[in-house]
């Protein structure tokens, strides 16, 4: 079973794999396409801006004379910008979505919506006041009723037409560049009057299971007051012969229960798919099949272990009986004889010291096996300067 849940997780992982690359391929190429649009957007504004200073500069100097730049099919568009510079190609990143929308709460809980009364904090109408038509979520943009209005005209090589169309559009514009409008009173004057809210917060969210929809306040942080969402338009719905009526739709006609499964199981196979790669729900036959083969396979190891070559058989009986024995332990013989040998050992140290001490020259150890060195040294005396005293060694005797 452990090999099927493997091969189901390395499924799962080359999937997710090719999918991110897939996205990531996706994403690199659409970068490309808006840095290429932008570039021509550009472009297209440095070659517009030029002609215009162009045309004033003519006209400043040679008056009546200036060439006439709105003749033909351009008739009537002087002044008027081309629809090509307000395309929006591609959309905002959500780092820049979530920057345009973080006084609104942000993206997921957004507390702005149509018909709320906004302000504009720049542009030609800054400082003028109008109603939420539309917002693109998308895009992070919103269009203010009457305000932040341009003259577009149609291109005839795109539109096709023989003539260039001119008309006053509103346009949109980042949420970072509106803020709300809510009549609030003073509570000291008592005076109610408009008021622009700099920043507003999500609270009291309720998600509904049942229809999937998330209902929150929007908070002024600071005050803590609510602002009311702006009043909907009922729309005008007629009933028909052929629709369902609304309580035949709220009426229960399955209970499920504890004793039968809510469908059929032959249905689940159907619905999962039973010979997918990324299945991890099996019947029980399959994975009791699965376990009898793992442990067929565990007891034919076990097996091949329990055969052994005659040359293992006695290392194994060595081991046991070395067991059998235990540890070993040090008799008095023993003792007494490693105590002879330190004493021994000792002896000869002190002999070398009180020689040295006369000659005054550093004997060459007379022990050969490290141990005995090392007892040797510890049991030789330390004098004044070794152990760190202030003290002089006393003069050697003649």
């Amino acid at each position: 079973m452990q090999k099927i849940l493997r091969r189901v997780a390395t499924a799962e992982r080359a999937v997710a794999k090719r999918h991110k690359k897939q996205i990531e391929g996706r994403d690199k190429k659409e970068f490309t396409r808006q840095r290429l649009r932008k570039q021509q957007q550009l472009e297209a504004a440095k070659v517009q801006y030029r002609d215009a200073k162009k045309a004033v500069k003519d006209a400043w100097e040679l008056g009546p004379m200036a060439p006439r730049h709105d003749v033909g099919v351009y008739a009537g568009s002087r002044g008027a910008i081309p629809e090509t510079r307000f395309a929006t190609f591609g959309k905002p990143t959500q780092i820049q979505l979530a920057e345009r929308s973080s006084w609104a709460g942000g993206t997921t809980f957004f507390c702005l919506a149509v018909n709320d009364r906004v302000v504009l904090l720049a542009g030609p109408d800054k400082g003028r006041i109008g109603r939420v038509t539309r917002i693109e979520s998308s895009v992070g943009e919103v269009y203010v009723e009457g305000l932040n209005r341009s003259n577009v005209s149609t291109d005839p090589d795109i539109s096709l037409s023989d003539t260039v169309n001119v008309m006053s559009m509103e346009l949109g514009m980042p949420i970072s560049r509106v803020r709300l409008v809510y009549p609030l009173q003073n509570p000291e004057t008592g005076i109610t009057k408009d008021v622009i809210i700099n920043r507003i917060e999500p609270r009291n969210i309720i998600h509904d299971r049942y229809t999937g929809k998330r209902i929150w306040d929007r908070v002024v942080p600071g005050i803590n007051t609510v602002i009311p969402w702006p009043e909907k338009e009922q729309k005008d719905i007629k009933d028909r012969k052929n629709d369902t009526l609304r309580i035949e739709v709220e009426e229960k006609t399955f209970v499920p229960t504890l004793l039968r499964p809510p469908m059929p199981e032959m249905l689940i196979d159907e619905l999962r798919g039973k010979y997918s790669r990324f299945r991890t729900r099996h019947d029980p036959e399959y994975i009791a099949r699965l376990e009898a083969q793992e442990q067929a396979e565990k007891d034919r190891k076990k097996l091949v272990e329990t055969m052994r070559t005659p040359l293992q058989e006695l290392h194994r009986a060595e081991r046991e009986k070395k067991k059998k024995k235990g540890k070993p332990r040090l008799t008095i013989e023993m003792l007494e004889k490693i105590g002879e040998v330190m004493a021994r050992n000792m002896e000869r140290q002190r002999n070398a010291s009180a020689l040295s001490e006369e000659t005054g020259s550093i004997p060459a150890p007379t022990s050969t096996s490290a141990e005995t060195e090392a007892k040797a040294t510890e049991d030789v005396p330390q004098t004044p300067l070794e152990t760190g005293s202030e003290e002089t060694p006393p003069p050697p005797s003649s």
